[in-house]
């Protein structure tokens, strides 16, 4: 069995839930079922998953039975965090606290980011701007922001009325998400948390789809701050990648993360390649201090892998303008999948179909939105997305830049449907001949965006 001997039980114990699709409080109730022990809750759970506490030999024989992962795999990484807890250093899994610290200092002012009153509600606000497209449960956001579920759902409850997030239920779940319509300091307040508390996040996108890449480690004075030591803000990001013996990743790939990071960032990285060592400490971090805080970050793998750029694109200078000007920002992890944006294309498109005579005006509005779709998936399969600011118009000029003529119909009928939203216009209906016409354009875009996609790599 390959074991990597450095990683702790926190992230053992949740990789595997998660591979499992349990909850913690599924989890919990699992194990206290199959062991007879009531006493194992949700928040013991979320203690054991934050490295606040290691599991006990015998508690982790049940885990070892409910997560299907071998009891020797538990017990290594019990030592790691053991040895871990010895050394000082704070590890954390995308963008949950740092240290271990008394639950009070996860209250306290963070000093990545002194302009909150909360490091709380920093990382609500970092988990739901971060992933515009995925809602929270609470217990979900608690464990991004390391607060119990009282303190979390206060600060949900302030956000909501603030106009930043926005809620629904799921029969007796309240799921939160970052609100579409937020108003303008929704854009300026996003870019703020990603350049704070997103960069374990936008680190572990951009490294973790670098083939090889198995271990990312940050140092420097932004894990000093992450983990709550007071001081001036980072001016750059140290990385270490650590990948196994024999397998180093591709040089231009780590280049183009690189700056993709930088760009997203707005900082220099410097990074380091090693091959993974059972020590810790055995490992440099590019100007790391001696006993100072590290933070282990977890790779984002993408769920559909980007082909290596193999075509000339004629609007890169347009992209890359798009780019400088925030219109369009990087994106990585599950925002870099194409794959949800075509299945909804696919089924507009089809619901169009049987609305092309009863409903024409409703038919088009569908076709419209599946265009949008198709241009957000093209960028999207690029490692792009349209910025919380950005104009409608973007999507439709980047795919037209990129991809011709053709693709100018993405603009095209977005304009058309924003004129059937005004009743009174001349323009504002369709006629059953116009739906079906365009029912075929929009085909023609979506067999056009399947046909160039296999083509496209990361834009960088």
């Amino acid at each position: 069995m390959e074991v990597d001997f450095n990683q702790p039980i926190s992230h053992v114990i949740r990789a595997a839930r998660r591979q499992r699709q349990l909850s913690q409080y599924s989890l919990a109730r699992e194990l206290a079922t199959i062991s007879g022990r009531p006493t194992i809750t949700r928040d013991l759970v979320a203690r054991w998953e934050r490295g606040h506490q290691i599991p006990r030999l015998g508690t982790r024989q049940w885990l070892s039975v409910v997560l299907q992962v071998p009891q020797e795999r538990l017990d290594i990484a019990a030592a790691a965090a053991r040895r871990r807890s010895r050394l000082g250093h704070a590890v954390v899994t995308e963008n949950a606290p740092a240290s271990p610290g008394p639950a009070r200092r996860a209250q306290g002012t963070p000093a990545l980011l002194p302009v909150f009153r909360s490091r709380v509600q920093a990382g609500i606000l970092a988990a739901t701007l971060l992933n515009p497209d995925r809602s929270f449960s609470l217990t979900e956001l608690a464990e991004h922001a390391g607060s119990s579920l009282a303190s979390v759902d206060k600060e949900n409850k302030l956000l909501e009325k603030a106009g930043i997030l926005t809620s629904r239920r799921e029969g007796t779940i309240r799921l939160m998400r970052a609100a579409g319509d937020g108003g303008p300091l929704v854009g300026p307040l996003t870019e703020l948390m990603r350049l704070t508390y997103g960069v374990p996040q936008v680190i572990g996108e951009e490294f973790g789809a670098v083939p090889g890449v198995v271990r990312i480690v940050l140092g420097g004075v932004w894990a000093d701050r992450f983990a709550g030591i007071p001081g001036p803000a980072p001016e750059s990001v140290e990385l270490l990648l650590a990948a196994p013996p024999g397998r180093k990743p591709d040089e231009r790939a780590l280049r183009t993360a690189a700056k993709r990071t930088e760009e997203r960032l707005k900082r220099p990285v410097h990074f380091a390649v090693a091959t993974l060592e059972p020590d810790l400490d055995t490992l440099q971090i590019p100007r790391q201090r001696p006993g100072h805080p590290v933070v282990e970050v977890a790779p984002i793998r993408p769920r559909v892998a980007p082909q290596i750029a193999g075509v000339a694109l004629t609007g890169n200078e347009v992209v890359t303008q798009l780019l400088r000007t925030g219109q369009l920002e990087m994106a990585g992890g599950p925002a870099a999948n194409s794959q949800p944006f075509l299945q909804l294309a696919s089924k507009h498109i089809a619901s169009a179909e049987h609305l092309t005579d009863a409903s024409p005006d409703s038919a088009f509005v569908l076709l419209a939105q599946a265009a949008q779709l198709i241009g957000s998936a093209l960028l999207a399969q690029q490692g792009l997305r349209a910025s919380a600011a950005a104009p409608d118009h973007v999507v439709g000029t980047a795919v037209t830049a990129q991809f011709g003529h053709q693709f100018s119909q993405v603009e095209a009928l977005r304009q058309r449907a924003r004129e059937l939203q005004t009743p009174t216009s001349r323009d504002s209906h369709v006629i059953p001949a116009e739906a079906k016409t365009y029912l075929g354009t929009v085909r023609s875009l979506l067999a056009a965006a399947a046909e160039v996609m296999p083509k496209l790599g990361l834009f960088g």
